[in-house]
């Protein structure tokens, strides 16, 4: 059986890749996880249960994957790097702030291959909501590797980058256990052709193998996800619980559906990536306010420092508007309310309330979102976000002077 090793046993790990190549079957697979918790109760269980649902019938399935092997990345390093380097596919679904501990598996991986004479072809899957995933691994690894080690990953592992855009989530369930997932039953993965497997080779049937992978995850990251967290950012701040509910609301999907289409024109601008018509924001509003898939608000806004940072769902966009003339008016300020995120269990949502309250705003925008006020673009953005911070900070006030229902006014 083929092998593959999947770094991270999260959401995606689990519902995306692990799904996806079990449901194929012929493969023999490992999740590999460095949260210990999380490895022990998959070796103690020994299978999850995943339910896909369509979002416009509400026609469900439920798989269970079972038959894995897990490995804990630091207290199994050994065995791990060695399935690393045993492994026809490595699929990576880890969150931006550990892509540098996985390329560091990925070096050692070379090294191991290197050592045990290995020759066979290999490809490492690249997944996560990050624009240049690929070129950020390449760049990595020429840091980590010598020459002659970059030679081998050159010739025998490709890096691939992979656009798993399943929306899971943990099960609502209250019964179902700790490791069961749900979320929309999309049967593919679109996955980069730039494999190095012999011609014939038999791929999963599940890839969609194409040249445009990074181009998609561009307009998936700053387009479908920006309209996704605006809905999530907007939602949190007038408390509703899940996204179904913003996505009911006039006044969220109004904002958002202008914050995407800022988004849509600078692709368009950059890219040449068609500007669509109302129709396609409509579906993705209907698909998010579907009654058969609740995605929780906290989760939709968890990590809000990440979600605001230069490069991903908000400003990634927004300074690209503002390299072709677009003022992002509508996309940062659907972005000053992930700065009003819920604190309560969420460690980045309680660094920016910290943030805000020790320094000047400006001076905590800088700090939050990592923007380089010298850089004339970078210092507009930063601008408008402090006004909108300071708009939604004066409606606060305002909301909680307003005099309640049937209370006399003088």
């Amino acid at each position: 059986m083929k092998k593959v090793t999947i770094i991270g046993a999260g959401r995606t790990g689990r519902g995306t890749f692990g799904e996806l190549f079990f449901s194929e079957g012929g493969f023999d697979i490992a999740f590999a996880d460095i949260n210990a918790d999380l490895v022990r109760t998959l070796r103690e269980q020994g299978y999850f249960v995943t339910k896909q649902t369509n979002l416009d019938t509400g026609t469900f399935k439920q798989i269970r994957v079972d038959g894995f092997e897990v490995f804990d990345v630091q207290a199994d390093r050994e065995a791990y790097l060695r399935r690393l380097a045993d492994s026809e596919f490595v699929a990576v679904a880890v969150f931006p702030d550990s892509f540098d501990a996985v390329a560091q598996d990925l070096a050692d991986m070379i090294r191991l291959r290197i050592e045990g004479g290995m020759t066979h072809k290999a490809a490492v899957i690249i997944g996560g909501n990050f624009v240049g995933l690929r070129s950020y691994f390449e760049g990595a690894l020429e840091k980590l590797l010598d020459a002659d080690e970059l030679a081998v990953l050159n010739d025998q592992v490709a890096l691939i980058t992979s656009k798993a855009n399943r929306k899971v989530t943990f099960s609502s369930d209250p019964d179902a256990g700790p490791l069961a997932l749900e979320g929309d039953d999309k049967p593919i993965l679109p996955v980069e052709d730039r494999f190095f497997f012999e011609e014939g080779y038999e791929y999963p049937s599940f890839f969609q193998r194409s040249n445009d992978v990074e181009l998609s995850m561009a307009e998936k990251i700053w387009s479908e996800n920006l309209l996704h967290c605006s809905l999530g950012f907007m939602g949190a701040y007038k408390g509703c619980e899940y996204l179904n509910d913003a996505a009911s609301d006039e006044l969220c999907t109004d904002l958002a559906g202008r914050a995407w289409r800022e988004g849509r024109r600078a692709l368009e601008a950059e890219f040449g990536i068609p500007m669509p018509d109302d129709s396609l924001l409509e579906t993705m509003l209907g698909k998010f306010s579907s009654p058969y898939f609740r995605d929780r608000i906290d989760r939709v806004v968890r990590q809000p420092i990440r979600k605001l940072s230069r490069g991903d769902r908000f400003l990634g966009p927004a300074l690209l508007c503002l390299k072709h003339g677009i003022m992002p008016f509508f996309i940062l300020r659907a972005a000053a309310y992930g700065f009003f995120v819920p604190s309560v269990g969420d460690e980045q949502a309680a660094k920016i309330e910290e943030t805000l309250a020790s320094m000047p705003l400006e001076d905590a925008v800088i700090k939050i979102t990592a923007l380089d006020s010298s850089a004339p673009d970078e210092a507009i953005a930063c601008r408008l976000l402090v006004g909108f911070i300071q708009e939604i900070r004066c409606l606060k006030k305002a909301e909680k002077l307003r005099p309640a229902d049937g209370e006399e006014t003088r």
